[in-house]
């Protein structure tokens, strides 16, 4: 399971292996969506840039777009683990997740206030994932962080992330 906390080091590397093997398809079918929550479980709204990069991952997932993730997710920095850019992860999920259910787990996870803590910001929903923003290291800019999925019928577990 990615930590959020744990973003500079395995954020990229663990976003990529996310994903189930399936062949490659040309796009995601989009997703019909409510609104992106843009407050903290306590009812206490995201800060501007927090609030815009949730509301920008929502949108693309929403619309099935790869492609229009790539701003939000952090290139891995010569100083980390990984190496993996942005666009590779993309790439990597378009052809791993072809009919783009994943994405539209994202859009629904995010439209439930998330709840913030020492690495940043976390939506979660037991059924449908886990969606991590991290706040950022000195190598690491901040922004989409991670993502977990529910595996052969076991649920995510949010206990970790449950407001308190």
């Amino acid at each position: 399971m990615l930590a959020v906390t744990a973003v500079g080091m395995s954020a990229a590397l663990g976003l990529t292996l996310l994903f189930n093997r399936e062949e490659p398809a040309s796009e995601a079918r989009q997703a019909q969506c409510g609104r992106p929550a843009l407050t903290y479980a306590d009812g206490t709204p995201l800060g501007d840039d927090r609030a815009r990069d949730v509301a920008g991952v929502h949108a693309a997932a929403c619309a099935g777009d790869y492609d229009a993730l790539i701003p939000f997710i952090p290139d891995a920095r010569p100083s980390s683990l990984s190496t993996f850019t942005a666009v590779q992860i993309v790439e990597d999920w378009r052809r791993e997740d072809p009919a783009g259910v994943k994405l539209r787990a994202v859009a629904e996870v995010l439209e439930r206030p998330g709840v913030g803590g020492q690495g940043g910001l976390v939506f979660c929903e037991p059924d449908k994932g886990l969606v991590g923003f991290s706040r950022g290291t000195i190598d690491v800019r901040p922004g989409l962080g991670g993502m977990e999925f529910p595996r052969a019928g076991r649920p995510v577990d949010c206990s970790p992330y449950a407001p308190g």
